[in-house]
């Protein structure tokens, strides 16, 4: 919400300025493209992160707050430990995602003490994808704005 507001500001401020509004438009549309890069490299810092990690079982336990964390995380017991997930827990689906004592493949990055669960996994590999495309239409509707042949 807040980036409506900033965006609109802005776009008000340009255009009492005296920019055109083509140029104002770009300007947005790169602002997003690079936005959208960010959030790839987000990813793909997940992804190469979930690629140092090893196959391990365990059960979900309790929501809580990990240490340095600004977000409700699910915790897992593997093998006599509590670890938390890599992403914020899931709000909506709850119920069906966190059930407890059932045993559950996950991810372990030792580094980190931390776990993937499936849903960071589908996270990680949707939000790739998902991002990466989005970037590329952006990038090649930018080019078809300004006229690139």
């Amino acid at each position: 919400m807040e980036f409506v507001i900033i965006a609109t500001v802005v776009l008000v401020l340009a255009m009492c300025l005296g920019a055109d509004f083509v140029i104002v438009s770009i300007m947005l549309i790169v602002f997003l493209v690079v936005l959208l890069l960010v959030i790839f490299s987000f990813f793909v810092y997940s992804a190469v992160k979930l690629t140092g990690t090893k196959s391990v079982k365990g059960k979900f336990v309790r929501f809580g707050r990990a240490e340095g964390k600004k977000f409700d995380t699910a915790f897992y017991k593997v093998s006599d430990s509590e670890y938390p997930n890599v992403f914020p827990c899931e709000v909506v689906m709850r119920s069906k995602i966190y059930i407890p004592d059932k045993v559950c493949r996950l991810r372990y990055d030792g580094k980190r003490n931390e776990v993937f669960d499936l849903n960071a996994v589908c996270c990680v590999i949707f939000g790739l994808v998902l991002s990466i495309v989005s970037a590329v239409m952006m990038i090649f509707f930018l080019l078809t704005v300004i006229g690139v042949n």
